[in-house]
């Protein structure tokens, strides 16, 4: 097992993991856990109850306050385990970062957590700022340590370990996501002169009601937003036309374990790396993580090999796309999906190529492109 020593910061000690046999220690640093309560939503684990898995995206933290969880992680000398008490935060660091989890976190005994996200801390930040500061405080404090100091987790994903300049996150921001609809209005509108009904000139962004129960992810690099893709999935809300035009609706799935991807941009100077492939890869590990078997995502004709190169198949009629043109509706299954949740390196890279340029040639041969007719309304 492992304890908390204590480590001096702005607000007194912070989590540092110590080999040890004892239990974790259930004191907490934040002194105002009772005054959290009332603006927190609860949350109960039974013993090995999953509360965090490593590579999945999440929009929440949980803040323990009764029980214990056991933490599996790793570092540059392979998989470790630790220990939390109540008291103390899980998912801090994906939460304040956008980032996957970098430690899958279960459960040891029966536990409870406050639940912490956005909304949460809005409303601290109106009705009770000091509270909210002090948080923000401990939250920065504790995700430093244990990024920094080689204690308990390694800083990032397995994108950084592989020392790529390259970083996918999950927007958790109203600037993140702001940069995201402003990467989609300058390549939709600006580089490619295509009409948007969803595009505002004044703000130079693209967005549109799927961005609000989406889940948008970014690549990142050097600080900047280089490519997006959203993600949404009809068990949370019906996607309206999406469902008919994609196919959706005949699908033995659908709606609790569909998923349908939009908006896939990413930055005209960055399209020869591999910033789209990441992209695809971290959506692949979240909606297998959430339980989707089916990937739904339209295509330009002349992107046709490529995706099908990836796993992808047409699923429905082409139609005519108010921002792309001619589309085709197209899917992904457990088959092929499960091989874009690990690394995709050079060498992946250089094979999906190859296999994209065989499928285009013979995809010439026997004429399967044709020309789209347009529906009725506009689509995302």
């Amino acid at each position: 097992m492992s304890y908390f020593s204590g480590a001096t910061t702005r607000g007194g000690a912070v989590p540092v993991f110590m080999a040890s046999s004892d239990k974790p220690t259930a004191a907490s640093p934040l002194t105002d856990i009772q005054a959290l309560r009332k603006f927190c939503a609860t949350a109960s684990f039974r013993p090995g109850d999953v509360l965090r898995e490593q590579g999945q995206y999440y929009r929440s933290m949980y803040w323990l306050t009764d029980g214990s969880a056991n933490v599996e992680f790793e570092d540059g000398s392979g998989p470790r385990a630790t220990s939390v008490g109540a008291g103390w935060p899980i998912g801090e660091i994906s939460f304040l970062r956008g980032s996957p989890a970098v430690a899958t976190v279960t459960a040891a005994e029966p536990t409870s957590a406050l639940v912490i996200d956005n909304v949460t801390l809005a409303r601290l930040e109106r009705e009770q700022p000091a509270l909210a500061v002090r948080i923000l405080q401990l939250l920065a404090d504790i995700a430093d340590d244990r990024t920094n100091s080689n204690m308990i987790f390694a800083e990032d994903s397995a994108a950084h370990i592989r020392g790529s300049a390259i970083d996918i996150r999950l927007c958790r921001s109203e600037g993140m996501l702001e940069a995201a609809q402003r990467l989609r209005y300058e390549v939709y509108c600006l580089e490619l002169g295509r009409q948007s009904p969803f595009a505002d000139h004044g703000r130079k962004v693209i967005a549109d009601a799927l961005d609000d129960a989406g889940y948008v992810f970014v690549a990142m690099e050097a600080g900047e937003v280089i490519g997006t893709l959203r993600v949404n999935f009809p068990a949370d809300g019906s996607l309206g036309l999406l469902e008919d035009v994609y196919g959706m609706k005949q699908s033995s799935h659908h709606p609790d374990r569909t998923s349908v991807c939009t908006k896939f941009i990413v930055k005209r100077s960055k399209r020869k790396s591999a910033a789209a492939c990441m992209l695809i890869c971290a959506i692949a590990r979240h909606c297998t993580q959430s339980g989707k078997k089916e990937l739904y995502i339209d295509c330009i004709p002349a992107l046709l090999p490529y995706y099908k190169a990836i796993g992808f198949k047409i699923a429905a009629e082409s139609f005519y796309h108010r921002e792309n043109g001619p589309s085709y509706p197209m899917v992904i299954t457990d088959k092929y999906k499960d091989r874009w949740i690990r690394d995709f390196g050079p060498r992946q890279y250089l094979m999906l190529y190859i296999k994209a340029k065989v499928i285009k040639y013979f995809d010439a041969l026997r004429g399967t492109a044709k020309p789209a007719t347009a529906p009725t309304r506009a689509l995302p």
